[in-house]
């Protein structure tokens, strides 16, 4: 055993002594790469595979994290920034609901900046802890919102005066931190809003203002909109409407051509003019009595008046009456007076902002196809013809049109269908297929990867490296030929070598036995006792 490894030795020094110094420099690279880069696998994959535990901490909750995970010996990693944190993947639940129990991480400050309350402390600072307590709990349920990474509130509250003419309103400040690749809609803005002025006293929704991270003002004071908010809010409405109308219209007709057979296209003329129109109209035929005064008058004795001659003498003396005179009848009178109240009706309208003037639809359909055999013989081949449809359909689909549109020709809409030949498929749109974060999901088996890397970075090495660099090492000239010769041969290469002159030797033997039988016999008797 001990003769054969050094012979593979003395064969081994003699094969590296008449290699070039540029292959002794290749095999020697080859060697250290190889051993580098077992060493750095078996430690890269030794390594525990670590994952996050949390993102974009405060430092105050970071330094809480990484003093729980010292004190419980689990290996972690910090970022550059120091906000988020990386554990072992296989502790990283477990560490979550400790955490989770301890109430970590807090977001920020909030309300427990009360739990140690010092004594003696003045009220001025007992408000400025409310109002850091309050601003930090508004931030925590502002980032449970999926789209929201951090956010941050800053809030004005004024001292409270004894004159309410004397007091202002309070205003806050919201900065948002979106998350990559997603936004916000109009919708979560205006809940933020009143999530904040339902939360702070004397605060209006109007006192609110929303940024995001990059300064984009998202929302400000919403009862002094700008000409250019109301213009980008009547372009959105405007959108939406024929939106709404082109789904309405594609959803039918899709039912009936098949998917990716009609384009639609609606165009919406709408009057953004606001109005506010109040009339008074009256009703004659409608009277009614409001008032009446009724005066009646009567009586039997007649007034005789003044007869005679002006004077004392006159008012001392009276005449004698003459019972048949007119005044002697007596009088009657009757005075009537009525008020009417004619019926009229006000009526105060407020016009829609909004209201459709005109529609104009385009429609585009595709026609049918059909397998046509065209040539005869070795030549006839199978082709795709285009059929157009008929003008009945184009009519029936026209009707269908207008019928879901509430088309009006007195408001001067316009309706167009043309059949043209669709020369390729609408593609699905990405964002119709629903964002599917794959990264997420493949995380789970970065282990499995990890091993998997490891093994074909192995295999296509000795592939594409190693293999070939052993086969140019290995190549012999013939100076390397000649050299080899001097070398000890195996049993192996002598018999390659006289495989051919087998049957010479067998003859050159049984010629030596023959003509020497003797010395032949004790040959064989030795060989045999030392067998």
């Amino acid at each position: 055993m001990q003769n054969s490894i050094a012979e593979i030795l003395k064969q081994l020094r003699a094969i590296i002594q008449t290699m070039s110094a540029g292959k002794m420099m290749a095999l020697f690279l080859l060697a250290a790469t190889t051993t580098a880069g077992i060493v750095v696998l078996v430690s890269w994959s030794g390594r525990p595979d670590f994952a996050p535990l949390y993102s974009q901490m405060s430092p105050e909750d970071a330094s809480q994290v990484v003093a729980m995970l010292k004190e419980k010996k689990i290996a972690y990693q910090l970022s550059h920034d120091g906000g988020t944190i990386h554990i072992p993947r296989e502790r990283l639940y477990e560490v979550r609901l400790d955490l989770a129990s301890q109430g970590l991480p807090r977001g920020g400050m909030g309300f427990e900046v009360f739990d140690n309350t010092k004594l003696g402390m003045t009220e001025f600072v007992q408000n400025i802890n409310y109002q850091r307590a309050l601003q930090g709990e508004l931030g925590r349920t502002i980032s449970g919102l999926n789209e929201v990474e951090s956010a941050r509130i800053h809030i004005v509250m004024p001292e409270r005066s004894l004159f309410i003419e004397d007091e202002e309103p309070a205003s806050a400040s919201v900065i948002l931190k979106l998350r990559h690749g997603r936004s916000i809609t109009p919708q979560q803005v205006q809940g933020i809003i009143h999530l904040v002025s339902s939360s702070v006293p004397r605060l209006k929704p109007g006192d609110v203002t929303i940024i995001d991270q990059d300064g984009n003002m998202l929302a400000n004071d919403s009862n002094h909109p700008t000409v250019a908010k109301k213009s980008a809010d009547h372009l959105e409405f405007q959108q939406i409407k024929e939106r709404a109308l082109e789904k309405r219209i594609l959803s039918m007709l899709e039912k009936v051509l098949g998917r990716d057979k009609a384009i639609v296209r609606v165009a919406c003329d709408l009057d953004f003019v606001q109005q506010e129109r109040t009339e008074e109209v009256y009703l004659p035929e409608n009277q009614v009595v409001r008032s009446e005064q009724l005066l009646s008058e009567a009586s039997s004795q007649g007034d005789p008046g003044a007869i005679g001659i002006p004077g004392l003498a006159g008012n001392i003396t009276r005449p004698q009456e003459n019972p048949n005179s007119a005044s002697a009848k007596g009088f009657q009178k009757e005075d009537t007076t009525r008020n009417y109240e004619i019926g009229k009706t006000i009526s105060r309208k407020i016009m829609p902002v909004g209201n459709l003037q005109r529609l104009s639809i385009a429609v585009v359909v595709d026609g049918t196809y059909k397998k046509v055999v065209t040539g005869k013989g070795k030549e006839a081949r199978e082709e795709t013809q285009y059929v157009s449809r008929t003008p009945e359909e184009i009519t029936a689909l026209e009707n269908i049109v207008k019928s879901a549109v509430n088309f009006d020709p007195a408001r001067g809409d316009k309706v167009e269908i043309a059949n043209i030949p669709f020369t390729a498929r609408t593609l699905v749109d990405e964002a119709e297929t629903g964002g599917i974060d794959w990264w997420d999901q493949l995380s789970g088996f970065s282990s499995i990867f990890k091993y998997l890397a490891v093994a074909l970075f192995v295999v296509f090495t000795f592939i594409y490296v190693v293999r070939p660099l052993i086969r140019w090492l290995t190549e012999t000239t013939w100076e390397d030929v000649e050299l080899l010769e001097h070398l000890p041969r195996t049993l192996s290469e002598l018999e390659s070598e006289y495989a051919g002159q087998t049957d010479v030797f067998v003859k050159q033997a049984v010629e030596v036995i023959e003509s020497k039988q003797e010395e032949s016999r004790q040959l064989m008797q030795k060989w045999l006792k030392e067998t």
